[in-house]
């Protein structure tokens, strides 16, 4: 059998005779992760509020900018009629966790947050391409652009938000008029 003495050896770091291993505790990294640490708080020490931030009461009022409300007549104006069943239910899954959570300021601001994202994603990047991509790319770009980042972003357990609820969000931003999937008639002049 070998034998080995470190007695008198120095080094810049640690001397490990064979395996060293080190737990690291990293410090949250982004906003929504800062946020979620937050709300496992509150929520553990039931720490409600009765007050909605500005930013998620806005979601909250619907406008229509076109005249067209509600979900299943943006789906059949965008002829997406056949995906009204599939839509209504994920709508209610996403509608039941945002009252859920709703009491909690920290999820009221992690909510905001992502309402924000996919309106914006969805008006500014996708919105314009519809008249020229099929349905096919517009769904693509929905997962690729607001429906995967989000899950990544926000699909701890304690929320435990998965795909279909963040479709069903953008389901339920369509039926507040802050999506649409169809462009207004070229008015002739």
């Amino acid at each position: 059998m070998n034998k080995v003495s470190q007695q008198h050896s120095s080094a810049g770091g640690d001397i490990v005779g064979r395996d060293k291993v080190t737990n690291y505790n990293a410090a949250p990294k982004g906003k929504i992760e800062k946020l979620l640490i937050r709300l496992q708080e509150q929520y553990d020490n039931d720490e409600e509020t009765q007050n909605i931030i500005d930013e998620l009461a806005r979601y909250h009022s619907r406008r229509a900018v076109d005249g067209i409300t509600g979900l299943e007549s943006k789906l059949a104006v965008a002829g997406k009629c056949d995906q009204y069943d599939d839509a209504i239910e994920k709508k209610e899954m996403f509608a039941k966790l945002l009252q859920r959570w709703t009491m909690y300021s920290s999820a009221q601001l992690i909510f905001s947050h992502i309402l924000a994202k996919a309106e914006i994603e969805f008006t500014q990047v996708i919105y314009p391409q519809i008249p020229e991509i099929s349905e096919a790319s517009v769904n693509a770009l929905v997962i690729e652009r607001i429906v995967n980042p989000i899950v990544e972003e926000c699909g701890d357990d304690l929320l435990a938000i998965n795909h279909n609820l963040v479709l069903g969000m953008i389901y339920w931003l369509a039926e507040q008029c802050f999506i649409r999937w169809h462009h207004p008639p070229l008015v002739k002049k």
